[in-house]
């Protein structure tokens, strides 16, 4: 997803870059780096940056609520998505959205997004 297509995807989604662009990383222990490099090619294609990923949940999102009920999407780390919740494993980032629903609930997801082409591999509601 290059620059165009994500201010595309953002407006879209009815949302601001304001929105898209916070949150802080955690840093990854050795585990979890050996982890996510067997799940990847050596000479695989671009990743999607972290600004990427959160435009990719956000826009997600949308379709379920309004911008203002978008509290903050933050980037939480790189993840591989495990084969038993997607057809194969899959390198990610695992996105946490927090919002309001329309009663103003307090609503916390996780949203895994491929690392290579965007696309939305799985969202899971946080109780």
């Amino acid at each position: 997803m290059n620059s165009p297509t994500l201010f595309r995807a953002v407006a879209a989604a009815g949302l601001s870059l304001a929105v898209v662009a916070c949150g802080p990383q955690e840093e990854l222990s050795s585990t979890e780096m050996s982890g996510i490099a067997a799940v990847e090619s050596p000479l695989a294609e671009k990743r999607l940056s972290p600004d990427e990923a959160r435009a990719a949940a956000a826009a997600a999102i949308s379709g379920v609520i309004t911008t203002d009920q978008v509290l903050g999407i933050t980037y939480v780390r790189p993840h591989a998505v495990r084969p038993a919740l997607v057809a194969d494993e899959v390198p990610a980032y695992e996105v946490l959205v927090t919002w309001t629903d329309s009663d103003g609930v307090l609503m916390r997801e996780l949203v895994y997004v491929d690392m290579y082409d965007g696309s939305v591999l799985l969202r899971m509601p946080l109780d």
